[in-house]
């Protein structure tokens, strides 16, 4: 059990870097907001660990954390959350007044603060979240390369067309613009190696900054994945030592024992997810310097760190999720596990699969098997894969084997995106619609 618990880590902490080296602004005295209220734990055994992404090469340049990812582990009721914090949520920093979050752990490492920057970045978070951070690990953009590259690359579901630019080969100078090429990540599933991964979770050309912290989450998921499909847990206790060269933590072998049991049988569809949204927890504005931020909405906020750290009740943490089984009807490779992936975000156990006689599909296709009309999901199946109420089946099913049965048509790789990322135009179906009919 220990051994996956530091398989568990490793992989939470390379997946929380991504970056860009960007300057950092001097502080401006503004009005400070009243610190958050501590989010109640209740009776609950709580661990909060903060992950935190360095946007730097240099070990002796601490870079702007731009990827900060708390991890809460409630292990009285064996539940485990991830939240991403955006980089420039506008909060302030003490000592330092109001700043981007991203700029208190380099201010703490700079400015000779008592406890450095690790302890002025946990005080920012505890200020503005409520939430008291246990432990800490970090990591840059060569140790997050090194701990892809060790476990043999993972591989992954792109749901969104990712486009940006990309050094021809990692050894290029990253100062000459002639190195650099538009490079497509497409609609399907990918092996990605430690260089491609960093690309990944870093682009935002087409995207947002909360994309990109979905993409970390992604990321995470998939290194999940690698490790318990490949049984590498055995092989992680003799490598533990040369990939914690590459992290920096307060975490020691004793805390991550401790918390064994609760990983020991743990699914990537057992972990929730959670993220910051536009006009929900953030407005977007401009701070007085004219620096673009994210202005935090108290009350969404509370309401939001609430549902990481305690769930409502133990029974609702590990309900029985529906099982739907993905099919491929529509002949083009690897949607189906595009499609899977992504249910299993929205709480859904999937798993892919194929029939002896499968009918050709242009559009998705849900078959409902347990005829609910009362608390049925599918509505969600629905709204995830654009599926409208005809292409829905009932055929209630008292002896089934699943809940759901979803064949994916040839036209959802035009429209398996639900993200807040620009697509490019339609090449090979200019006439292509969303439309789901099948």
């Amino acid at each position: 059990m220990r051994r996956l618990l530091i398989a568990l880590l490793l992989l939470l902490i390379a997946s929380s870097v991504a970056a860009d080296e960007t300057p950092v602004p001097e502080p401006t005295a503004e009005a400070i907001p009243e610190a958050m209220p501590l989010v109640s734990e209740g009776d609950y055994d709580i661990i909060n660990i903060l992950l935190m992404g360095s946007a730097t090469t240099n070990s002796d340049n601490p870079g702007l954390t731009d990827s900060l990812m708390i991890v809460s582990v409630n292990r009285t009721v064996g539940a485990v959350s991830v939240v991403s914090i955006p980089r420039d949520l506008y909060v302030y920093i003490p000592g330092f007044d109001m700043q981007k979050i991203n700029t208190a752990f380099f201010y703490g490492e700079t400015r000779a603060v008592e406890g450095g920057g690790y302890r002025l970045l946990m005080d920012t978070i505890e200020y503005n979240l409520g939430l008291k951070i246990d432990f800490y690990a970090r990591i840059n953009f060569n140790g997050f390369e090194q701990i892809i590259d060790s476990v043999g690359g993972i591989d992954l579901t792109v749901d969104c067309v990712i486009r940006d630019w990309k050094l021809k080969s990692p050894e290029l100078d990253k100062q000459v613009a002639e190195n650099y090429e538009m490079f497509t990540l497409g609609i399907g599933r990918w092996t990605l190696d430690g260089d491609l991964a960093l690309w990944y979770v870093r682009s935002r050309k087409t995207s947002s900054d909360f994309d990109r912290g979905r993409r970390q989450q992604d990321v995470l998921r998939a290194l999940w994945r690698k490790v318990r499909a490949g049984n590498m847990l055995a092989q992680l206790p003799q490598t533990w030592d040369a990939l914690t060269r590459s992290v920096t933590t307060n975490l020691t072998l004793t805390d991550a024992a401790s918390m064994a049991p609760l990983v020991a049988n743990m699914q990537t569809s057992d972990i929730q997810y959670y993220r910051f949204h536009l006009k929900q927890e953030v407005i977007g504005d401009y701070s007085p310097a004219g620096q673009a931020v994210l202005v935090p909405q108290r009350e969404a906020i509370i309401s939001l760190m609430q549902q990481v750290v305690l769930p409502p009740t133990a029974n609702q943490v590990k309900p029985v999720l529906p099982l739907v089984a993905v099919i491929n009807a529509g002949g083009v490779p690897d949607l189906e596990y595009v499609a899977a992936d992504r249910l299993e975000l929205e709480g859904f156990r999937t798993f892919v699969t194929t029939e002896d006689y499968i009918q050709f599909r242009r559009y998705n296709h849900i078959v409902d098997l347990t005829g609910a009309t009362k608390g049925n999901p599918i509505g969600t199946i629905q709204k995830v894969l654009r599926v409208t109420d005809e292409g829905v089946e009932i055929a209630p099913d008292a002896s089934r084997e699943v809940d759901y049965k979803v064949y994916i048509g040839s036209q959802y790789q035009y429209w398996s995106c639900t993200r807040d990322v620009i697509q490019p135009p339609f090449e090979d179906d200019a006439t292509a619609t969303p439309e789901s009919g099948g």
